[in-house]
């Protein structure tokens, strides 16, 4: 009997099934299969008692063969066909932060980080921040990048992970601006502080917040050294940045 799901990626196991006289050995030979559980051709290399799901596999049936063998002889004996092998689910996404647009503006002084803490509930892969950002009020433009560290106690501790950096000129529109990682940061489940660090021209770069009591926590960092690691010591506001992670699951 075949135990497990018929999906890519996904692994199956045969039990060794019940037989007379005694004691045995047992061999096993994965097979492909038509919808039908017919036509079937043995699958290169799998003969062991667990198989792995292939793309190959996909819109074919699996069964496998068990042959048990003692002194006496051989015999084989051959399970029901699983159902039809389908792809694997596309990876389901999410986010966590704050996704809304805050009732509050500020501008972003030079040479600092800003940090809010939130939590993940499961394993992820986070591909991007996503801050709102509007006009400041000064000319030219600002650089940022978008920064995770680790919790260490109620407070950002270690540096997990900088965006690539994103240039704001002061004639950009008020929107959503994304700030991409390179490659995708995996994440266990736990609190994580997200933020942005902003660069050595100020007041370009506005962002809107709404007030949540003792939710962000900022130091100053000089752009062009890069984010502190860890973070170091910092002082407490109530602005909660409508800036949020987006993830991948799966």
């Amino acid at each position: 009997m075949i135990s497990g799901s018929a999906q890519v990626g996904q692994a199956l196991s045969t039990s060794n099934g019940t037989w007379g006289g005694s004691s045995a050995t047992y061999t096993y030979m994965w097979q492909r299969c038509d919808t039908s559980g017919k036509n079937c051709n043995a699958i290169a290399n799998a003969t062991s008692q667990s198989y792995l799901v292939a793309s190959a596999d996909v819109g074919s049936t699996l069964e496998v063969a068990v042959t048990a063998q003692n002194t006496a002889g051989s015999a084989t004996a051959t399970s029901a066909p699983t159902a039809t092998v389908s792809s694997a689910p596309p990876p389901s996404t999410g986010t966590f932060g704050k996704t809304t647009v805050g009732a509050s503006s500020d501008t972003a002084v030079a040479n600092r980080k800003r940090v809010n803490r939130y939590s993940v509930s499961a394993s992820v892969s986070v591909t991007k921040l996503t801050i709102y950002l509007q006009q400041g009020g000064a000319s030219g433009t600002q650089t940022l990048e978008g920064v995770i560290y680790a919790d260490s106690g109620g407070s950002p501790g270690a540096l997990i992970a900088v965006s690539n950096q994103v240039t704001f000129a002061s004639t950009n529109a008020a929107a959503w601006y994304d700030l991409p990682f390179s490659t995708p940061v995996s994440l266990a489940p736990g609190n994580y502080w997200i933020g942005f660090m902003s660069g050595s021209t100020s007041y370009v770069i506005g962002f809107r917040y709404d007030s949540v009591s003792g939710s962000r926590l900022y130091n100053a960092n000089t752009y062009s050294s890069g984010p502190s690691n860890p973070f170091g010591s910092a002082s407490s506001d109530s602005e909660q940045i409508s800036l949020y992670a987006t993830y991948t699951t799966g």
